[in-house]
């Protein structure tokens, strides 16, 4: 068994970005993942961004990583029964949908459980499968806004600032759907009952709101922008260089904090410690960064440990030493090209990750799925006059 996961067969059936990427990793781990598409629906994360000369997009190429491909019409009754024939071989299902979508397919987990006890059915929602507010669509900034987290985020000048990341999506939906799914897989081997995993990007946002989260519960007062630990009340923040890049600051602890007061000659900050609230500092803090360029303050402060590091841009993130020793960007090849794609962050001492082929154009694997599952050549050409793999 040489991945982490490779005894596991998922069925997925998501779409955007929570569930593919969650899947994305479970492939790496060595899991087998049948992805179930529509060829006539649009997806906005697979189909958006860079085309390659394959005809694929970036996105597709990197989210259906080592993953099968089958297109499938649900709204027919054949694809609904190919897939009650899967469920006996695949007792992993991730979905995406809304509350009620799959039950209206036919493809409940009441309904599937009953055809595979043992099946771990894994749905990932913007509000979860129960609320008031669990029909409602949503995108991570309405997860972000709803969560609390924005509240404190950001600028007093400005309000809320947006963050070129999907952090309901990825830490909130993907994450946790993957802690849930090898939780219930745990379970089910102590015990042999699958189970339903109800994953919120809204639930997994709220105790992501942290220190200020937590102390608010205790004494209900509600954090404000620039006033806090982590959102700019003190010396933890972004400063801007001569050169118009900026540098990070978290010099919090005393060790940090002496060091950094040391190298730029600051008496008053030391005396008053890290949590200072005092603007004169802070301004002149700013007005010393825009000294120098930041190339020479990462030459200044490459010398020391004080947790003060640059802000970089893509090429010197991706190709920094750093991430260049954890082999975090990997190549694939697909026919003559070679694709460069985020690796799969979790790394194991024994077990390996894979990386064996970019993803798939939807509907590649139909022909090898469905002869595995007893389908004649004829019966196939049938189900495909019937529009079933649309």
């Amino acid at each position: 068994m040489e991945n982490s996961l490779s005894n596991l067969k998922i069925l997925d059936f998501s779409t955007l970005l929570p569930g593919p990427y969650a899947t994305l990793m479970l492939a790496d781990m060595g899991a087998e993942v049948l992805k179930i598409a529509s060829k006539s629906k649009y997806d906005l994360v697979l189909e958006s961004g860079y085309r390659a000369e394959n005809g694929k997009t970036a996105n597709l190429m990197w989210l259906g990583r080592n993953k099968k491909s089958m297109s499938l019409n649900l709204k027919t009754p054949e694809a609904i029964e190919i897939i009650k024939k899967l469920i006996l071989e695949y007792d992993i299902l991730v979905e995406q949908f809304r509350p009620g979508v799959m039950e209206k397919l036919g493809l409940s987990y009441e309904t599937l459980k009953e055809i595979n006890p043992k099946l771990i059915y894994v749905s990932i929602s913007s509000y979860g499968q129960t609320g008031p507010m669990k029909n409602r669509a949503g995108h991570d900034i309405n997860f972000l806004s709803l969560s609390g987290i924005m509240n404190s985020s950001g600028r007093k000048s400005t309000g809320p600032s947006l963050i070129n990341t999907q952090i309901g999506d990825l830490a909130g939906g993907a994450l946790h759907s993957i802690i849930g799914l090898l939780a219930a897989v745990n379970y089910r081997n102590v015990t042999g009952v699958g189970q339903h995993v109800d994953i919120s990007m809204l639930d997994a946002l709220i105790p992501l709101n942290t220190l200020n989260g937590i102390n608010y519960l205790s004494t209900s007062e509600e954090p404000k922008r620039e006033e806090e630990i982590f959102n700019g009340g003190n010396i933890y923040d972004f400063y801007q260089t001569s050169d118009d890049k900026y540098m990070s600051v978290a010099s919090l602890e005393p060790k940090f904090l002496n060091s950094f007061c040391e190298i730029l000659n600051l008496p008053d900050l030391l005396k008053e410690g890290a949590f200072t609230q005092n603007t004169e500092i802070k301004n002149n803090l700013k007005s010393i960064f825009k000294t120098k360029t930041q190339a020479e303050w990462i030459e200044i402060f490459s010398k020391y440990d004080c947790c003060v590091e640059p802000v970089l841009s893509y090429e010197e993130a991706f190709t920094s030493p750093q991430v260049a020793a954890r082999e975090m960007v990997v190549e694939l090849k697909d026919g003559d090209k070679s694709y460069r794609q985020f690796a799969n962050p979790i790394k194991f001492s024994v077990s390996k990750n894979r990386y064996d082929h970019v993803g798939y154009e939807i509907g590649k694997d139909n022909l090898n799925v469905l002869k595995n599952l007893g389908y004649s050549e004829k019966e196939i050409e049938k189900l495909e006059n019937k529009d079933v793999f649309k």
